[in-house]
This record gives structure tokens, sequence and C-alpha cells, in this order.
């Protein structure tokens, strides 16, 4: 999957109401609690959650497949010189020759893992990398966001130098979710490049994803929505915890 080399351009921009120090401040408690001081941040795109955490403390990984997201990530941590280390792999087949206290993958990585074997590809390759009782915390965009929120739509916004379309198609039989997006890019001289891409998620159930942490061999401790309703939420965050 090549995704993210256009879109990484304008990912930030698109991500600019994703709080990400209020998601953490919802889970670091359970952090704390388990004295978590090594996290790897999976498919952590362009290092925004790494950051955040870094600057909380946490000693900090993050991995992800585009090679274009980590530059943009790499780029930010220089700049503060922040000693956070950077690599690219797939989620589904990530070996690392360390082992974390707590993993972490937010932003919706686990919806491009589009049936049952490549979600638990995911948590097996997860499971592998914590220490004894680490936590794993991840979200996933639900199928109401899909049906409701976002599906069959098309978006646009406009910056100082860059701007895109969001074209969104939803199948919802399948719980698909496709979306191409065009990206305009200034060059110079009031020029602009303009690039598309294709991407592809699915949403799950709750009660599914659960029994497949289970499957897997975790523990479930919580799993909370954007809303009180987890029904009515655009997206849910799951936590779980390696058994021994």
């Amino acid at each position: 999957m090549k995704s993210y080399k256009n879109l990484s351009k304008i990912y930030d921009q698109y991500m600019d109401d994703y709080d990400y120090n209020s998601v953490i401040n919802s889970f670091e408690e359970i952090l704390k609690k388990n004295k978590v001081r090594k996290i790897l941040d999976l498919a952590c795109g362009t290092g925004n959650a790494s950051i955040e955490l870094y600057k909380r403390g946490y000693i900090v990984t993050g991995i992800d497949l585009s090679e274009e997201m980590l530059m943009k990530a790499n780029e930010k941590t220089l700049e503060k010189n922040y000693k956070i280390k950077f690599m690219s792999a797939d989620m589904r087949y990530f070996n690392v020759e360390s082992k974390f206290d707590a993993i972490i993958s937010l932003t919706d990585g686990l919806n491009y893992m589009l049936d049952k074997e490549d979600l638990i590809k995911v948590f097996e390759r997860v499971y592998h990398h914590l220490n004894s009782s680490g936590i794993f915390i991840f979200d996933m965009s639900t199928i109401f966001k899909f049906e409701n929120l976002i599906g069959n739509s098309t978006f646009a916004e406009n910056d100082e130098n860059s701007s895109y379309i969001w074209e969104n198609y939803y199948d919802e039989e399948k719980q698909i979710l496709e979306f191409d997006v065009t990206v305009f890019t200034e060059i110079g001289n009031n020029l602009f490049e303009r690039k598309m891409e294709s991407h592809i998620q699915r949403g799950y159930d709750v009660g599914y994803i659960k029994g497949l942490l289970t499957q897997s061999g975790f523990e479930i401790i919580k799993v909370f929505g954007t809303k009180e309703s987890i029904e009515e939420s655009d997206r849910i965050f799951y936590v779980a915890k390696k058994n021994i």
C-alpha cells in the first residue's frame, strides 16, 4: 500500500481537529498505573502522538508504512531536537528488537486492516512486542461514522500553500469506505501540482474487535467512545492488556 505519498502533504491540515493532548489524557492514567515508560507508536503518521508522548516523558519509537509520513515526523523532531526513533514497517509484519510497556495506534490505523486475518496479524505482532502485562491502546473510526457522518460525501479545504478535495464512497453491506483524495500543492510562481490517491478502510462492530483481541491473548480493560453513547461515537478507543 503506497497511500499517504501525497496525503502526507496535507495530513496535519486535515487532522487539525484531532486533539492528541485530550486523547492521551483520556488514557494516561492507565499508562501511569501500569508504570509505562517505553511506548511504541504504531502507524505513527507524521508523529503527532509520538511527540506528545515524548513531551510527557515517555521513551517513544514510531513505526509507519509511509516513508513520506515519516519524513514529516522526522522534520518535526529534528526541529525540536526530540529523541524519537522512527522506522518504516508494515503493522502486520513489523519486527523490532525490543519490547515495550505499551503500544498505541491512533487515528484509524487499524481501519486499514480489511479482514480478520490482517487484524489478527497486527494483534499477534503487538502481543509479541509487549512486555508482560503490557498495554495495547488503539482507536478505530466507527460504522456509525461511515454510515451517517462521512459516507458518500465530498468535502474540500483551501490553505495558503495547499488544498484538497476528499470524496467518500461507502458500501453499507461490506462496511467498506473508499475515498479518493486530490491534493493541490504549490510548486512556485503561483503554480500548483495536482496529485490523487485512493484509500480503503473498513468499519467493525465493537463486539467483533473485542472478540479478536481476546482470541489473540488480550484482556479487555476499557472500551470508550468520543461520546457517552458508544453507538453514536465517531471513534472508539480500545484498551487491552497482554495476558501472561
